[in-house]
């Protein structure tokens, strides 16, 4: 029985009867996730940098384990078996500073001081920004695994992520009271 595929019947999307990949929505979602997920950890870390005492006052908590150590392990080799995964750097964020004059009075070291910090401020407020903005999309990310077929049917994969749904949810909310505090924010 030879079956004709004709032109217009594969312009149009599957029907529900006809997956023929149920696992696709899955695994998009969790390359989504994955790669947010690095993208969080190298702008976690380069606010670390920025704001050394950050860890002793900080409201946030870690978001989640590793990939490595999750239930994600098993479906990462699915995305492109063979390519090795690079691990890029965290971006390089470099600012100018005012030339100092060597005969500078004490006012105008003063007022270099202030310049040093509210460019420091500038520069942790934009990072902060960026790791809202990746916060929402791993909350995406997530959301959209939690409404595959799949993950609804798999117990633990599906705990895992609302347990990092969750997470994502409560930085949320701590950088929002953070920014909106009076005297905390830049």
């Amino acid at each position: 029985m030879v079956t004709h595929i004709s032109i217009d019947t594969l312009l149009e999307p599957p029907t529900a009867s006809v997956r023929p990949y149920p696992h696709h929505c899955q695994d998009l979602a969790l390359q989504k996730y994955l790669l947010l997920h690095e993208q969080h950890e190298s702008l976690r870390q380069h606010l670390d940098e920025l704001r050394p005492s950050a860890r002793q006052t900080s409201l946030c908590t870690p978001v989640s384990p590793s990939p490595a150590t999750s239930p994600t392990t098993r479906m990462r080799m699915s995305f492109s078996p063979g390519a090795p995964r690079r691990r890029q750097p965290p971006p390089q964020h470099t600012f100018s500073l005012p030339a100092r004059n060597g005969a500078s009075s004490s006012s105008s070291s003063s007022s270099y001081h202030d310049h040093e910090e509210t460019s420091a401020a500038e520069v942790v407020a934009v990072e902060e920004a960026k790791l809202c903005d990746v916060n929402e999309g791993i909350k995406r990310a997530l959301t959209e695994l939690l409404n595959c077929e799949t993950v609804r049917g798999d117990r633990a994969f599906r705990t895992w992520v609302q347990c990092r749904l969750m997470d994502t949810e409560r930085e949320l909310r701590s950088g929002r009271r953070r920014r909106s505090a009076p005297g905390l924010g830049p």
